[in-house]
């Protein structure tokens, strides 16, 4: 089984790129800001989506400015949710979704809960886990700080770092793949450590 990558158009003119796989009831699953790459994720966490896939009509995108998507949009703020919820309305009508339902952790419980929200006669079912991070948990945190530090030098040595140290993938083939994954989602100024991390453990152990 391979996916099916497509485009969408936003209503202010942005391509986001999303993906299908498998049959069955739809499931959107909302992208965790700015860690997204339809293919790339396929690929490197065949553990996570193609079982879905096989249960499933699969459908997964990638947020403006990140993956496949249009790399120009690069607001991640939560003040740009409403663009976050056009990104959505995108994909949903591009891939004529009704009567689906819609998977987010982390970052991406809240765009969820806001389309929802606006429109409960789309969702059947909403699962949701971990939307509860404060940023001002991180701003007094060693690791945050250093974080900061060297976010700001190499691009490739920061990404190697995060997965190896930061992260803890202990297996280097593993965090060298990784690394390379979060290079081919999302260009330097728009990667948010703070808001990945848990996300990133919960993946990789």
């Amino acid at each position: 089984m391979e996916p099916r990558i497509q485009y969408a158009k936003t209503i202010d003119g942005v391509d986001i790129a999303f993906a299908t796989a498998g049959e069955g009831q739809p499931l959107l699953v909302v992208p965790t800001l700015p860690l997204s790459h339809v293919q790339a994720a396929w690929e490197l966490l065949p553990h996570r989506y193609q079982p879905l896939a096989e249960r499933y009509h699969l459908v997964w995108y990638d947020s403006r400015g990140s993956g496949l998507s249009d790399r120009e949009a690069i607001d991640f703020s939560m003040d740009a949710m409403d663009a976050m919820v056009r990104d959505v309305v995108a994909v949903v009508e591009s891939a004529g979704l009704t009567g689906f339902a819609m998977a987010a952790t982390y970052g991406a419980v809240p765009i969820a809960v806001t389309y929802a929200a606006i429109h409960p006669e789309k969702i059947s079912s909403l699962v949701l886990a971990d939307g509860a991070v404060k940023p001002s948990d991180w701003n007094q945190n060693p690791v945050s700080v250093a974080e900061e530090t060297l976010r700001s030098g190499d691009w490739t040595v920061y990404t190697e770092t995060l997965a190896r140290v930061l992260v803890g993938i202990e297996n280097q083939e593993r965090a060298a793949r990784f690394a390379v994954y979060i290079r081919e989602c999302v260009e330097p100024e728009q990667f948010d450590y703070r808001c990945l991390l848990r996300k990133l453990r919960n993946m990789f152990g």
